[in-house]
């Protein structure tokens, strides 16, 4: 069997993965571009202060379509590194099976006894070196071990994705031109949060309507990589795999 033959399947897998992050990113794209938060004023709770706080008033729920599609990608990045291995068994002249799984495993004796497969003991020794070298606990990069928790989550409910506001946060002070103030932080934006306080009459000649928040869609409280935001994390995650993926070409012949 050719190079081709053998990584076509696997390569197909991860350009899916990536089209359907290019899709997400354009579904995310459309949902901030439609403003998901109002901003409400309110007087400072210390009336001497003089001041009005701006907080978040409404939030608009992140649309279920994100979360489909973002399972979707992961699910694809899981599938091309399982196909791996059903060709790598293939390779050392065994024969893969439903207990063929890509193996991603946090402890060494976790990595041994998923290695105790019959069929995976077959894969040729080189290759099975690269397996255990790239393993979260001989790496202490998390990246493969965190597609595999996402991917175990995604099989069993949606992944939850939340609008986070990264602090950014900018008034408009002519036509066309706004004054961006950065703090590089990334908030779940919740209604009831306080963004800023200014003094109300700053406040009456500048209208909260004028007043943006750099927002994103990152992970919920309950994913492991909970506020990372989803794009960054998914791209990373393909970096990852398809240079892992390469270290096999030689093997794929």
């Amino acid at each position: 069997m050719s190079m081709k033959s053998r990584t076509h399947g696997i390569r197909l897998k991860i350009e899916r993965a990536k089209e359907h992050i290019r899709n997400l990113d354009a579904t995310i794209q459309a949902f901030l571009s439609d403003k998901p938060y109002r901003i409400g004023a309110k007087p400072h709770s210390i009336p001497s202060l003089e001041h009005t706080t701006l907080y978040v008033a409404e939030v608009k729920p992140v649309p279920d379509n994100i979360s489909l599609i973002l399972g979707d990608a992961i699910h694809n990045l899981r599938s091309a590194l399982d196909h791996l291995a059903w060709q790598l068994v293939e390779l050392g002249g065994g024969k893969p099976d439903k207990n063929t799984y890509f193996p991603i495993c946090e402890r060494p004796h976790q990595y041994a006894s998923m290695m105790g497969n019959r069929e995976i003991q077959k894969i040729p020794k080189d290759a099975r070196d690269i397996l255990e070298a790239i393993q979260p606990y001989n790496t202490m990069d998390m990246t493969l071990w965190l597609l595999h928790q996402l991917d175990i989550s995604d099989k069993h409910r949606l992944l939850l994705t939340v609008v986070t506001s990264m602090d950014k946060w900018g008034v408009d002070f002519a036509l066309g031109q706004t004054l961006w103030f950065n703090e590089h932080r990334f908030l779940p934006l919740v209604v009831g949060y306080e963004i800023i306080n200014i003094p109300t009459s700053t406040y009456h000649r500048q209208p909260h309507h004028n007043f943006q928040l750099g927002v994103d869609i990152a992970f919920g409280e309950s994913e492991i990589p909970e506020g990372e935001l989803v794009i960054y994390t998914l791209k990373k995650m393909v970096d990852f795999v398809e240079g892992f993926v390469s270290k096999f070409d030689r093997f794929l012949i």
